[in-house]
Parts: structure tokens; sequence; C-alpha cells
């Protein structure tokens, strides 16, 4: 999901709203190894499962008492990134800390933060990285984050019961097919009921990259980020989809989750929508809070042009570890991250945890995932993984752009009317696409506008 770290210098925030493993003065009762390294491990605040996991990880890394290591983990929620920068000011930096992939190379890697993992991690945790992972963590040839998990950002879900009503007998892989079940779908339901949920609002800015280089094989600016390039076909491909959905009448004009895009499946569950689009986070959702759905619920990938399933559908989401260049303690950091991420028996436990709902980094653990994971989730794990593996990571070029083209999708479901004919349907393409690239090029020519680093 679309994200940014504030990195604001506010020297007095240091508040911890979890803390485990906390070094004391005490003798050996108090349970610290005697003489131990103390590593600190600053976290980001993420769901109570969540969360709760990682401490019970840090109490049993901390039950061995000679390692010569003590890891103080702090986990932080709205603070994290204004504690994490008061402690670099402070000389204090942790060893180890979290941060995103999209802000792993402006945050951590440029200014110098994170260390080199290669020679920390080992050649062999090095190559089982998968390989579109290790593409965004790197920099000049070297590992700079050891990935924790991957989130794609747009997966299909649908309730087999109604499709079963209106007699779907599989999940569309299409648009075509997509709107062939909605007009399938439709009279069979009733009032306030809609046959699909998609991207609104913001979402339509960071939910559709994956959309965008299904459907035109690249996304609005070339890789130099100097060229718009949405006024191709492949735009008023996806526009047509947008516009199609309101024109018919298949999707709801507002909010029908009350907090958008990422919730949508609860009103999946609660007999809102028959179908819709939203995260792998879904699965989670459905795990925790319908678990009685889990069988009703179907997971695909989301249906695209094409229907090539080969292709990219979705953008990877997620976070990773990085070593702090300052830390005294590389080396005892390093046996850190090793112990609870690098050891396969020990991560598989978070994705078990979370139904699944994200895709696992590394080759090993996306097989031993495959061969130890609850057979309740099992199609979810395989559909995950599958999207995830095809998945591009979310752009870094401005945010700005990303708006532009949600303004122009956001249109066509404002001028979408059912009663005109095509001509009135191409005319309100073109008119947003050319106000689209408008806006893009009034972007690229501001003097702030920050061209591909990686190009220069």
């Amino acid at each position: 999901m679309k994200g940014t770290l504030k990195f604001a210098a506010k020297a007095s925030v240091l508040l911890a709203l979890v803390s485990v493993g906390l070094i004391s003065c005490g003798g050996s009762d108090d349970g610290v190894e005697q003489g131990a390294t103390t590593i600190t491990f600053y976290a980001n605040s993420f769901e109570t499962w969540s969360n709760e996991h990682l401490q019970d990880l840090v109490k049993e890394f901390n039950k061995d008492k000679t390692d010569g290591i003590q890891l103080n983990l702090k986990i932080f929620s709205d603070a994290y990134d204004d504690a994490l920068t008061s402690a670099r000011e402070n000389g204090a930096a942790p060893d180890i800390f979290m941060i995103s992939y999209n802000n792993l190379y402006n945050n951590a890697i440029k200014p110098g933060y994170a260390a080199p993992l290669d020679d920390l991690m080992g050649a062999d945790n090095i190559a089982d990285i998968l390989d579109n992972v290790k593409s965004t963590i790197s920099y000049k040839n070297q590992v700079y984050a050891w990935p924790l998990m991957l989130e794609p950002s747009s997966m299909f879900y649908y309730r087999k019961s109604y499709f079963e009503k209106a007699g779907i007998t599989e999940a569309p892989t299409t648009w075509a097919q997509l709107w062939e079940d909605c007009a399938k779908l439709k009279p069979t339901l009733n009032k306030g009921q809609y046959c699909l949920g998609i991207q609104t609002g913001a979402a339509l800015a960071w939910a559709t990259w994956g959309m965008q280089q299904n459907t035109c094989d690249h996304l609005a600016v070339n890789d130099k980020w100097d060229k718009c390039l949405v006024n191709e076909q492949g735009y008023r491909d996806l526009d047509g989809f947008f516009y199609d959905g309101y024109a018919n009448g298949y999707v709801p004009t507002g909010d029908i989750s009350g907090s958008g895009y990422n919730a949508l499946i609860a009103p999946l569950c609660e007999d809102k929508l028959a179908m819709t689009f939203t995260g792998s986070w879904g699965i989670g959702t459905i795990k925790n809070d319908y678990p009685d759905l889990v069988n009703d619920v179907g997971c695909a990938m989301i249906p695209t042009l094409s229907g090539d399933a080969g292709k990219c559908s979705a953008t990877n989401g997620g976070w990773n570890v990085c070593i702090s260049k300052s830390s005294a303690h590389q080396d005892l950091a390093a046996k850190v991250v090793k112990a609870l991420y690098a050891d396969t028996a020990t991560a598989s436990k978070y994705f078990d945890l979370a139904g699944y709902c994200k895709a696992a980094p590394t080759k090993s653990l996306q097989t031993y995932l495959a061969q130890h994971s609850d057979t309740t989730y099992k199609d979810y794990l395989s559909a995950v993984s599958a999207v995830s593996k095809n998945a591009i990571f979310e752009p870094h070029y401005s945010w700005d752009i990303s708006v532009a083209v949600e303004t122009m999708f956001e249109t066509m479901g404002i001028k979408a009317d059912g009663s005109k004919d095509a001509a009135y349907k191409s005319a309100t393409i073109e008119s947003a696409m050319s106000t689209c690239l408008d806006s893009i090029n009034k972007i690229m020519t501001s003097s702030t506008y920050v061209t591909n680093p990686d190009y220069r």
C-alpha cells in the first residue's frame, strides 16, 4: 500500500507501545544473560496478532543464555518513523530496524543508514531470496535488507454461493468474462447489493499499478520518469473498464465498505457484494472475522484484459529488516535476523498465523509453506503466491503522477452513463486522457521534480 515515512526530526518522540527483552541492571535473577551484548530492534506496529507473534519470537530467542546476545525489541505505532529519526540524531540508532520496500532506497540506502548484508547474511541466504524481491532490495549489486513478506495489492474475491445461484461455475479470468458474470449475477441480487467492488479514491492511484502494468506493459511514465505514457491504447482500455463497470450499474457509486478499498472484503462477507477486488490482506480478515465463510469465499488473480495468468496483475508491498550501518555489532545483529527470519521453520509461523494472506519472499520458505501449510487455506496460499510471483514493486516516481492517473479513472465513474452511445464513451475517455497527460507533463516541468536516479 502506498505509504511515506516522514522522518521528521522530533527528538521528544520515543514512546514505545510495546517493549520486551529490556536490559536491566539487576543480577542473574532477572533472567538476563550476564555479560551479553544488547542488540536493539525497532519494529513498526502492525496487527495485534503480528505484534504478539514478534514478541513471542524475541522471548524465545532470549531464552538462550549462552549466545552472548540479549535482544531488546521496541514496537512503535504512529511514532515509529519519528522515534527512529530521534534515535539516530542522538547517536543511539537501533542495530536492527524495519522499513517498507517503497521507502528502502530513499530512507535507508541513499542516506547511508543501512549496511550491506551480503557478507553478514552469507551467500546461501542471499541466494535464497526470490529474484524479483532481490532486485528491489539491492543497490549497485549489494543487498541492503532482509525481506519479511510480500503483500499483493490486488486479488479477486468471490462468493461461491452467489456464483452457484447465478449459474457461474468458475472465476472469470478476463474482463469480458467478468462483465458476462456480472450480467448473470445482477438479476439475482437484492436492492443494496452489487456485483463487484473496485478501487475508489486514492486506491485508484496505487491499487491500479498492477492493472496498468498488465494492460499497458508499463506504468504512466517511462523508466527514466521523464516521459508521460498515458496517451496510449492500454490506458484507453483501462478507462473503458472503469467506465463499463459504472455505466452498467455493476459497481457501487460510493464507498460501500466505509473504509475504502482496503476494507472491501467486509461488504463481500456481509452480503453487500458478490465479488470484489482488494489486497491479499483480505484473507486475514476472512480468517479472523468471518471464519465460517472460508469455504465460501474464493480467491484468484484479478480478471485482466487478456486473461494471461503469467502476467503481472498487482504490486508487491511489504516490509524488510535492515541492519544499521552505524551498529558496532553488525555480526550479532545478523545472527538475530537469521534466527528470526531466515530459519524457515521459525519464519513460517508468521504466515500460518496470517492465514497465508502474505507471500513468502524466499524460495525455501515458499517450498516449506507448500508442504506444511494448513490445508484449509491452501487455495489462498496458492493464489497469493502465484500473483506475488509476477507482481511488480511499487514505483518510486512522484506520487502526484499517480494522483493524476487516479483523477482520470475517477472521471469514468463520474461521467459514465449507460444511456449514452459509444461516441459519448469515447469522447469521455479521450477528454480524461488529455487532462491526465497535461497534468503529468506539468508535474514534470516543476523545479522540484525528480527523475529516476538509476538513470543519472
